[in-house]
């Protein structure tokens, strides 16, 4: 029964990182895409503003939204890392990694399938997904070894 309680915990924790990640990003896009001149008020598709940022009219703004979104999915994904690993019992990094491994794959999908992304972010998005929701699982498990777990004392005397 034990087990069953553990596979459940664990699997509600993967599911709530990932979409703290999105709406992180999610909330990161909108702002960003305000920030730097998208007027349009209907809720967007990622394409269309991903299309007005490198071909249209916010051209002249590419690295900024660019840069920024990266820079908003790395922190995205080192939150919902933390918060994934906040919630496992063991094995923190290892689920950390695999939410880090879903995004991973993703973002590689959305690079595919959406053909307006500059090249370098289509080179720096995935590993900054990845090791950035690995990085937040570490901090956990360090912090966590450090402080919270108890020593088990040694048979051996000197």
């Amino acid at each position: 029964m034990l087990k069953d309680k553990t596979v459940l915990r664990n699997t509600i924790a993967v599911i709530i990182g990932l979409i703290i990640i999105f709406l992180i990003i999610q909330f990161g896009l909108l702002y960003n895409a305000n920030r730097l001149g998208w007027d349009d008020k209907v809720f967007p598709e990622w394409r269309h503003i991903i299309k007005f940022f490198s071909h249209g009219e916010g051209k002249k703004h590419e690295v900024q939204f660019f840069g920024s979104m990266l820079a908003i999915s790395g922190i995205a994904a080192l939150i919902g890392g933390v918060i994934t690993a906040l919630i496992v019992r063991r094995a923190k990094q290892a689920y950390t990694m695999f939410v880090g491994f879903i995004l991973l794959i993703v973002a590689l999908g959305d690079v595919l399938i959406t053909p307006y992304h500059p090249t370098w972010y289509e080179i720096a998005i995935c590993p900054v997904l990845f090791f950035s929701s690995w990085i937040g699982g570490l901090f956990v498990d360090l912090i966590y070894k450090k402080f919270f777990k108890k020593t088990k004392p040694s048979s051996q005397s000197f």
